[in-house]
């Protein structure tokens, strides 16, 4: 992993060097040093008269190949030593500029813990020289020093949180060390960053496409075709990528979009074997009179391996099943999730009179659950609506019925079919063969028409209230009980649902966190304390109790430091969440850290573009913020937004008494 590129070849001097070569007028002076020329004779010089020499000699390299190259590199190392040599002896400082060019020297000659000791002088000698920054953090890059190289630059950010080079060597670090979600995180900042100013050309294509690898990863497809598209328009050319948009596109359930992806590959790159196994499979999944003519036409060209997925699935297609078999169901044991040769196994099952009805259903199911992985819902629903019909013309036990229902239930959800999937969970209650197996799908319903829509929160609450009347000792549907009660803002009540939920399951952090947040509604605040390091005990390794916890003492004004901490933790566990990025540019806010404030706002503000969305609270911090850097513009700007998306009138009024402030005294306007 190379990033010199972004590094200038030569820090361009301001010195005068036709003064630095003349000698002295007064060699008495304190600021020369003695030395001799080629003759041996003795003479005086200034102590530039190295750092000019040294700078020669790099742009000497910079126009060098080879060992001309090292050699006059080599050069300029010396001279920059006589340089450093000179200046102690007559008392003048060395420049966190010098120090840089001393270690490009270094860096150049791969000389890396060299550079890395001038660049530590250079940091000591000025603070606010970024390109000692970026020199480090591609050294330690390349040196594979990843952890190191994401840690230095984090410290730094916030001196330099506009900086698109920052931003790409910390990306850098971050998908070197696998950090998803730091990775995603600069790599956006880095993205809004790129749109407003100037910066590396190849810097669109790497934002591109690492965010759409990374999001691939992920599985989240539809953001992944987002950016893996963004970067096919720079680079069109890129086969490897357009195929892995195919992908993409396949696991969206897009087939007519990624067999033209595929299509459009196999023009420029014939006979690709990959490319033409993915479209086979696609069109077998999509549609089996299409299949049939792309097998035969590949059956042709002699380019059906009889032991491959292809054949096996071209057997399919012509009903030659016993070869299908031989090739196929080998094949489903090494590949279980291979949704095309599921499919085929299943042809191959519905055909064989002698298979099992629950053994059929069982794969029915998996195929189905399968398919809703792939987001290919309509395919799950038809799955299991035939495995329902096989079920119920044959009566088979209605458990299994019970819990097909249920999973087709949650197929109508993820489909955002809520009307559809209460059906089926009550389908799937009517048919439950036990009293334990009814309550879970009732809870299930319960929760289904606690949302909005359908809206009927007072059935919800019903629904658990009699469950509970014969279950008293089912801590999930006190649980459930006290989200509905918080819902209807029944506080008193919701907050003795989560103690029973507790006192029956009492390491459950999640139950402890909802009880802190109705505690912290009826202002039982030592209490709401309580629960929050309750729930941070239980699930160290879950940061919204350490937001929450975090944010409310900011809010207060107390215990910032302590404070302080909390947030960091929650940011560490999940640095893309904007609520915990929004909390910690607060509490910086509080402390009067305004730069590292302003940096994790916008961090907070990027995360929420990303997903197209907005939020008051977070540009309310960001008007206050940028009104105490005396930016009264972004302020004004920042308010204005956050009236507008506020809905409650309390947040509005105080949103127009700061833009009131701000526009009859700006000075002196502090939120």
């Amino acid at each position: 992993m190379k990033h010199a590129s972004i590094i200038p070849i030569l820090l361009v001097s301001l010195l005068d060097v036709g003064t630095l070569f003349a000698s002295p007028r007064n060699t008495d002076s304190v600021f020369v040093c003695r030395d001799t020329d080629s003759s041996g004779k003795a003479r005086a010089v200034w102590p530039a008269y190295y750092y000019s020499l040294g700078l020669e000699s790099l742009n000497k390299a910079r126009n060098s190949e080879g060992r001309e190259r090292t050699e006059e590199i080599i050069e300029a190392v010396r001279n920059f030593q006589d340089y450093i040599r000179c200046s102690e002896s007559v008392g003048v400082p060395v420049s966190a500029v010098f120090r840089w060019n001393k270690a490009l020297a270094h860096y150049y000659l791969g000389q890396w813990k060299d550079a890395i000791s001038e660049l530590d002088l250079a940091e000591k000698s000025d603070p606010n020289f970024r390109e000692t920054y970026i020199l480090k953090g591609t050294i330690l890059l390349n040196s594979g020093e990843y952890e190191k190289a994401a840690t230095y630059l984090e410290i730094h950010l916030s001196k330099f949180s506009e900086d698109p080079d920052f931003y790409y060597l910390l990306s850098s670090a971050e998908l070197a060390l696998k950090n998803d979600a730091k990775s995603v995180l600069y790599l956006s900042s880095l993205r809004d960053l790129i749109k407003q100013k100037d910066s590396n050309p190849k810097y669109p294509e790497f934002v591109y496409l690492s965010l759409g690898k990374t999001y691939f990863g992920l599985g989240q497809n539809t953001k992944a075709l987002f950016y893996i598209s963004g970067y096919l328009e720079m680079r069109p050319e890129n086969w490897e990528i357009r195929f892995l948009l195919a992908k993409i596109l396949d696991q969206l359930g897009k087939f007519s979009q990624a067999k033209k992806q595929l299509q459009r590959i196999l023009q420029e790159i014939q006979g690709n074997s990959s490319v033409e196994l993915m479209l086979g499979e696609m069109y077998f999944i999509e549609s089996r009179s299409m299949a049939a003519g792309y097998f035969e036409d590949l059956k042709k060209k002699g380019k059906l391996n009889k032991d491959g997925v292809l054949f096996g699935l071209y057997s399919v297609l012509n009903s030659k099943y016993s070869e299908a078999r031989r090739i196929l169901f080998p094949l489903k044991e090494r590949f279980p999730k291979r949704l095309s040769i599921r499919l085929g196994v299943l042809e191959i099952q519905k055909r064989d009179p002698n298979i099992d009805k629950k053994e059929y259903i069982r794969e029915l199911i998996e195929v189905a659950s399968i398919a809703l992985q792939s987001q290919l819902t309509t395919l799950a629903e038809t799955l299991l609506l035939e495995s329902i019909k096989i079920g119920e013309e044959e009566k088979l036990d209605t458990k299994i019925l019970a819990e097909q229902y249920d999973f087709l239930a949650g197929v109508y959800e993820q489909s955002g079919s809520v009307f559809r999937s209460i059906i089926s969970v009550r389908k799937a209650i009517l048919y439950a063969s036990s009293t334990e197996d009814s309550k879970k799908y009732e809870l299930h319903l319960a929760f289904l028409l606690r949302g909005n829509p359908p809206g009927k929160i007072q059935e919800s609450e019903e629904i658990i209230q009699n469950i509970l009347k014969n279950d008293p000792n089912n801590h999930y549907a006190y649980y459930l009980l006290g989200i509905v009660l918080f819902q209807s803002e029944k506080l008193e009540q919701s907050r003795g649902a989560f103690e029973q939920a507790i006192r029956l399951e009492p390491k459950s952090s999640v139950y402890h966190f909802y009880r802190a947040s109705t505690l912290e509604k009826l202002g039982r605040l030592p209490e709401m304390e309580a629960d929050l390091r309750k729930s941070m005990e239980l699930d160290p390794e879950n940061p919204i109790a350490y937001n929450y916890l975090g944010y409310h003492y900011s809010e207060k004004g107390i215990r910032l430091d302590e404070a302080l901490d909390l947030i960091r933790k929650a940011v560490e566990l999940a640095p893309d969440n904007e609520a915990y990025q929004d909390s910690l540019g607060w509490i910086y806010y509080k402390k009067g850290r305004v730069d590292e404030a302003l940096l994790h706002l916008n961090l907070a503000f990027q995360i929420l573009q990303d997903k197209n969305e907005y939020d008051p609270t977070i540009c309310e911090h960001l008007g206050d913020v940028h009104n105490e850097r005396r930016e009264f513009a972004d302020a004004r700007r920042f308010w204005e937004k956050s009236e507008t998306l506020f809905q409650k009138k309390e947040d509005k009024l105080r949103i127009r008494e700061k833009l009131e402030r701000l526009r009859t005294n700006p000075v002196s306007n502090k939120s």
